[in-house]
């Protein structure tokens, strides 16, 4: 599925299992985009604010907040947008607010298959499509998608309903919804992981589920990846130093140190090459940053990394 490179793509989706940093990585995206002049959206979904940690404020639920120069963030609450979306159907906002305070209300919408990853997939739709004299008011948003099989389902579910719906409203909107969500030149979606095993084993089966299914994935991302200052050479003079008899404790101590930050470096690189060679999708990387607070400056180091690797910037679709 080709396309341009995620950073010409409006719309774009940050998948991963939980504790991989999806959601830093969906941050750093997002700083990176607004940092190169567009003007951009960081959403959350599921009425989640972990961006309140990287930015130091937390993302409004009722209309974006700016929190660096030309980003803003929203918390997407599938309730909220729930009101809001019958409230435009049935035209009637009292009533709407009324049924919003009842508990049944609640219980069958939760319960609803898909009715929650639809409203939201909808509010993210408005959103994406909103246009202001005669131009788009964002040009590019940055979706922190749910954990990875939520994610996909997310995904799907305009294509779900438009194929159940018949015909009427509800399926011109999931058929609109559907075609922005798997266009290539307007959707990507991102795909991250960390640099072990089981991480790469489950982003290698989400690209292969979402090809398998025409969802435009465009490149995953590696997070946390080790690097070693060593070369071959000092390896093998570590080697031998932590393998010399009679070598000082001290020395000894300090050589298998070394060798275990070259010996982490080679681990991280064999799982990013396997990651890439497995999904056959470009690959960015991102180095370990230990400290992400607003005012470390770790969230900027890894928007610069980020926005300067070629599978972001110059990769087409996956």
């Amino acid at each position: 599925m080709a396309g341009p490179p995620l950073t010409e793509r409006r719309l774009a989706f940050v998948l991963g299992k939980g504790g991989v940093g999806k959601t830093t990585v969906a941050a750093a995206l997002a700083l990176g985009l607004a940092d190169a002049g567009h003007r951009t959206l960081l959403l959350e979904v599921a009425g989640e604010r972990r961006t309140e940690a990287l930015f130091g404020m937390p993302p409004s639920v009722d209309v974006p907040v700016e929190v660096r120069p030309g980003l803003h963030a929203l918390s997407v609450d599938a309730d909220r947008a729930t009101q809001e979306y019958l409230t435009i159907q049935l035209k009637v906002r009292p009533l709407v607010e009324m049924m919003a305070r009842s508990r049944a209300f609640h219980q069958v919408t939760q319960a609803a298959p898909g009715l929650s990853e639809l409203v939201t997939l909808g509010k993210i739709w408005d959103l994406a499509t909103a246009v202001q004299g005669g131009t788009p008011v964002w040009d590019r948003l940055v979706v922190d998608a749910p954990a990875t099989g939520h994610g996909i389902a997310l995904l799907e579910v305009a294509g779900n309903v438009r194929d159940l719906a018949g015909s009427g409203p509800i399926r011109d909107q999931a058929d609109a919804i559907e075609r922005v969500i798997r266009h290539p030149a307007a959707t990507g979606v991102v795909v991250v992981a960390r640099p072990e095993d089981l991480a790469v084993t489950e982003a290698v089966e989400a690209v292969q589920s979402m090809r398998a299914k025409d969802l435009p994935v465009t490149c995953a991302v590696v997070n946390g990846v080790r690097t070693s200052p060593f070369g071959a050479a000092e390896v093998d003079a570590l080697r031998a130093v932590a393998g010399r008899p009679g070598a000082p404790d001290a020395d000894r101590a300090a050589a298998l140190a070394a060798l275990a930050v070259a010996d982490g470096a080679v681990h991280d690189a064999r799982e990013v090459a396997g990651l890439g060679r497995d999904a056959g999708i470009p690959v960015a990387v991102l180095p370990v940053v230990p400290d992400l607070s607003p005012a470390s400056g770790g969230l900027e180091a890894l928007s610069a990394a980020l926005m300067s690797d070629p599978a972001i910037g110059g990769g087409d679709g996956g």
